[in-house]
């Protein structure tokens, strides 16, 4: 199942809360930075999607 883009935002925020938790343990802190770079790829990708959707409807 595909995430919205809401969706993913949310995961990030919760990665970035855990990040900044001090009693985070260090391999934890790793992973989910890990996962955070991929959220924010996957969020550059539906946003540049978007975006030439949206150019694609102006243009019409």
């Amino acid at each position: 199942m595909t995430e919205t883009y809401e969706e993913m935002v949310k995961r990030l925020r919760e990665i970035a809360r855990k990040l900044e938790d001090p009693d985070t343990p260090l391999d934890e802190s790793i992973r989910l930075y890990k996962d955070g770079i991929d959220l924010i790829n996957r969020c550059e990708s539906f946003l540049s999607q978007a975006e030439l959707r949206i150019l694609e409807i102006t243009e019409e």
